[in-house]
């Protein structure tokens, strides 16, 4: 119970306990006039009903009233001599007039909250619908929708068609140990909505998890067609709070809207994948390498790092395309590709298709003794596996070329390349092993 309630209860006692004692004197004795009633109790209860906005002060008045018109013409009195029923018809005045003025008040603040609503949703709408980038959209449909309805905590968690579990992707207020954390359909409120797939609202969160805080939540599916994609919660931690049909209604329009906006943004990384990707190996394409090595060239020139650049090619792979047929080449450059994406550094080194069964990788952040070092461990996983295609395994080696930045003077891309290609040649001429352009010579060494 809140503590306008608490305060308001004494009044309500108080103003009850005169009125009645005076009815009574008036019944019992024949002594008090009616008016007196009125004149002591009935402030009490216009107050208690002006400050406390309850109308149940004017209802219980009313009917107080009411009792007292019937008892006075009980005891031979006239309906229209009562004192009684003038100051009920008063006051019975008074309630028409402030259940009017109520109304109005009530059908105005809803009118200008809903536009305030729509105004918002209008904002969020063009907002989520022009972000194309998946993590960035989908945190900012957690901080819209938290926005939206005035509230503590929003979480989005969408469904992982690998393991089929829900994991949270956005949330607000953000808790990084919780990204990604997994949760089971059926499992908890969220669990229960991707099951049902039907909203929930739940007002007394607070009994339902007891160590979480939360007062109250409201769990919405996101669904495209009749495929379920994930779940949008917003929740409440102060007390009293209560979510409405119109809450409700509310955030299954956002839910709707931000379902659209994650399709469209999952259709446009696809697009880019597409674009940037090799369409056998799933490593970058010759366009993607060379973006990405503009920019880390310019940085490194800029800031003054260091940056190495390695290219890779299969030694005698004209032989296994002979041999063994093209789809076996084909399973060796998908291979290779695997194993050189595991042994580098995720999210640092760049790896590409330079062209036809060449690779390339940039090292940013590392000079030329660093980048050998990592070349070599390239060398000696490949020479230490085999590549298995149905009942045949194929034994393949490889030649690299490495050409870093000098400490020194202007270097173009261009140039830095061309210097990894002339390492590389120089590896072909033995195989299975590793060259570098020395600066100093300006000429490649090979190194077993």
């Amino acid at each position: 119970m809140s503590s306008n309630r608490w305060s308001s209860l004494p009044v309500l006692v108080g103003g009850s306990l005169i009125a009645l004692l005076v009815v009574l004197l008036g019944i019992f004795q024949g002594q008090a006039p009616a008016w007196f009633v009125y004149v002591i109790a009935f402030p009490i209860v216009i107050l208690a009903a002006i400050f406390h906005n309850r109308i149940i002060f004017l209802t219980f008045w009313a009917l107080l009233t009411l009792i007292h018109t019937f008892l006075d013409i009980g005891f031979g009195g006239k309906l229209l001599d009562s004192d009684t029923a003038q100051w009920g018809g008063l006051l019975f005045a008074g309630l028409t007039v402030y259940y009017i003025s109520s109304e109005r008040q009530r059908v105005a603040y809803l009118s200008g909250r809903r536009i305030r609503e729509l105004e918002v949703m209008n904002e969020i709408s063009r907002e989520i619908s022009s972000e194309l980038e998946l993590n960035k959209l989908l945190q900012k449909i957690v901080d819209r929708a938290v926005k939206m309805l005035d509230v503590t905590l929003g979480e989005l968690l969408m469904l992982d068609k690998k393991t089929g579990e829900l994991k949270v992707v956005a949330q607000y207020p953000l808790h990084t140990n919780l990204m990604g954390y997994p949760l089971k359909p059926g499992q908890s409120a969220m669990g229960r909505v991707a099951v049902t797939k039907e909203p929930l609202i739940i007002n007394d969160y607070k009994a339902y998890e007891v160590a979480t805080g939360i007062e109250s939540i409201m769990d919405v599916p996101l669904i495209k067609g009749r495929e379920f994609i994930g779940v949008l919660r917003v929740g409440c931690h102060t007390k009293n709070h209560h979510f409405t049909q119109d809450d409700l209604s509310l955030l299954t329009v956002l839910a709707s809207q931000a379902t659209i906006a994650i399709q469209n943004a999952r259709l446009y990384q696809e697009v880019q994948h597409l674009a940037f990707t090799d369409g056998l190996t799933g490593i970058n394409n010759r366009r993607r390498l060379f973006e990405l090595a503009g920019k880390e060239h310019s940085r490194a020139m800029r800031y003054r790092r260091p940056l190495s650049v390695m290219l890779m090619d299969i030694d005698h792979f004209k032989s296994i395309n002979d041999r063994h047929g093209h789809a076996a080449g084909d399973a060796v450059l998908k291979w290779l590709a695997g194993e050189c994406s595991a042994i580098i550094r995720q999210k640092i080194d760049i790896i590409g298709r330079f062209g036809g069964e060449e690779f390339a990788v940039l090292y940013p952040e590392t000079g030329l003794p660093p980048a050998l070092e990592a070349a070599g461990r390239i060398r000696n996983r490949v020479v230490k596996s085999k590549v298995k295609i149905e009942e045949t395994e194929i034994q393949i080696t490889v030649s690299m070329g490495i050409a870093s930045l000098p400490a020194a003077g202007e270097t173009t891309l261009d140039q830095l390349i061309e210097r990894a290609d002339k390492a590389l040649y120089a590896a072909k001429q033995k195989r299975d092993c590793i060259a570098y352009w020395d600066m100093t010579d300006e000429k490649p060494y090979l190194i077993d």
